[in-house]
């Protein structure tokens, strides 16, 4: 058996006769075009290793939180990364393999009360010795388990108490497919997402097969391969930490109380469109194995249909690159899976989806209400991620777009490991020169869409009334105004860039303005 280890994904190769599947037929992958969307990358943060997300405390202080897989939570404030970061729990992880790893610190979700209470909770990765019959014993990664703890801040806001409490931890079978974020959703409720514990094919074509007979991701009694939601403010219910939300599908039942959703190979990024205007849908991207790349759309109790299916496709454990016609589409308790919104092949957009936010800010008007993702690279030795975003073009309906970086459209040429939300709902994008958590090539840069011409404030290629309403409330708004408001070049904004601006009006790209 040949096996290839890579970033968030596996690839084994196998000799053993094609598995009999039944039920519905595979379906072809998006394609990725470039969209009419150009950004800039504005960096906010260097000399980091790892960053795998960025997020803030809602507690109206404008701070940065930096996630650093190799233990450390940073702070960026007033534009300063501060030297003291505001957790460091690297010695409470696994000695990471520098030149690839998936374990470390994973994600951080601070409280919806953080600015009074000060609470807040973290998914990081914990060694654990392991016994002779398990994959991991003996491996040079060794043993670990995935752990959610809850953190306090301290009397000094940018340092906060060095000593958590555990309330889940699992054993993990293999070092990788850990998942690892972590979110409150609109409902108040903590989420946090579990791979299916590592190595290919959800552990089937192993002997004996490594994550039982059905593999983790259709097995809904473990919590491994699934979408977690507890509630942390309520009483907890011994033996646990914590209380289970009543509504939880598998309350009452067979199944994990703890489980909101499943089917699921390595859930390593989600998150919730919850800013102003949003509907509070679970995005969420899973990472595929040898083909194909999904994003979802989550509701609970939803099986998402690993490891019967990657993608929109069906999957043989037993032969990995070739999907079968059909397969089924049933999941173990009679239910039908679901398909995700939008897939692409590996040959097509990358190796490793990355989720990222739906955009609800104020300063990209034409971003407003897409979700913006990307993909990790599309090889190993370099990095090659890319940076993409969904259109409707029929509600309900999704295609991939890809951004153009710069008038110049070029490459992202870095690892994409990670998106970021700040209080604005503007939005940023970690990554590093180097694939594994070594050296200080991490960089976190702000996500800005770039004005086509002058005077196109919502970067929608049209000079027009949209433009003269944005620029109007900025000069109503008081000072400080946004500098590339000033169209006539005096240093100021008021009625004499209004005046300007009229003298724009124009159809800047030749499409339809208003």
């Amino acid at each position: 058996m040949n096996t290839r280890i890579s970033f968030w994904n596996v690839t084994v190769s196998f000799t053993i006769p094609l598995l009999l599947l039944w039920g519905i037929t595979s379906a072809s992958f998006a394609q990725i075009t470039r969209g009419n969307i150009i950004i800039e990358l504005e960096t906010v943060a260097l000399g980091l290793t790892s960053p795998v997300g960025v997020t803030h405390a809602g507690d109206g202080s404008r701070r940065l939180f930096i996630v650093d897989q190799t233990g450390q939570i940073r702070i960026l404030q007033g534009g300063d990364l501060l030297s003291a970061p505001f957790l460091d729990i690297s010695d409470q992880l696994p000695e990471l393999n520098i030149n690839f790893d998936e374990r470390g610190l994973l994600g951080l979700a601070f409280h919806p009360d953080y600015g009074t209470n000060g609470r807040f909770f973290v998914r990081y990765s914990r060694p654990r010795e392991g016994v002779s019959t398990e994959p991991c014993f003996g491996t040079a990664r060794g043993c670990h388990e995935e752990v959610l703890a809850e953190f306090s801040v301290s009397d000094d806001p940018n340092v906060a108490n060095p000593s958590g409490a555990i309330l889940f931890r699992i054993d993990e079978p293999q070092f990788n497919h850990n998942a690892g974020d972590i979110a409150f959703g609109p409902d108040g409720l903590l989420y946090f997402s579990l791979g299916d514990g590592g190595g290919a094919h959800d552990g089937l074509a192993d002997t004996p097969p490594s994550h039982g007979t059905t593999g983790n991701g259709q097995n809904i009694d473990t919590a491994l391969g699934a979408i977690l939601r507890i509630d942390v403010d309520s009483a907890p219910q011994a033996p646990l930490a914590y209380a289970i939300p009543p509504d939880n599908p598998f309350v009452g039942q067979t199944g994990v109380d703890e489980i909101f959703a499943y089917g699921f190979r390595n859930p390593y990024k989600f998150s919730f469109d919850d800013g102003s205007g949003g509907d509070g849908s679970l995005y969420l991207a899973d990472v595929g194995q040898n083909l194909f790349e999904e994003v979802n759309i989550v509701d609970k109790g939803g099986n998402y249909g690993w490891v019967i299916r990657e993608g929109f496709s069906c999957f043989d454990p037993f032969n990995p690159t070739g999907p079968p016609d059909s397969c089924s589409n049933v999941g173990p308790l009679g239910e039908t899976m679901v398909d995700p919104i939008v897939d692409y092949s590996h040959e097509e957009g990358g190796i490793s989806v990355i989720g990222g936010f739906v955009y609800r800010g104020s300063s990209a008007p034409s971003l407003l209400g897409k979700y913006v993702f990307g993909d990790f690279s599309g090889a190993f030795a370099v990095g090659t991620g890319r940076l993409y975003f969904l259109e409707q073009p029929v509600p309900g309906s999704f295609e991939i777009r890809e951004f153009q970086i710069g008038f110049d459209d070029r490459d992202y040429g870095l690892f994409l490991k990670g998106f970021g939300e700040d209080e604005a709902g503007e939005l940023y994008a970690t990554a590093a020169a180097v694939l594994g958590p070594r050296e200080n090539t991490g960089i976190v840069q702000r996500i800005v869409v770039e004005a086509l011409v002058a005077g196109d404030l919502n970067g929608d290629g049209c000079v027009d009334r949209d433009d003269y309403g944005i620029l109007i409330a900025d000069i109503r708004a008081p000072a400080p105004h946004d500098p590339g408001h000033d169209l006539n070049g005096d240093e100021q904004v008021n009625r004499a860039d209004a005046r300007t601006l009229v003298g724009l009006f124009t159809n800047a790209r030749g499409v339809a303005c208003s």
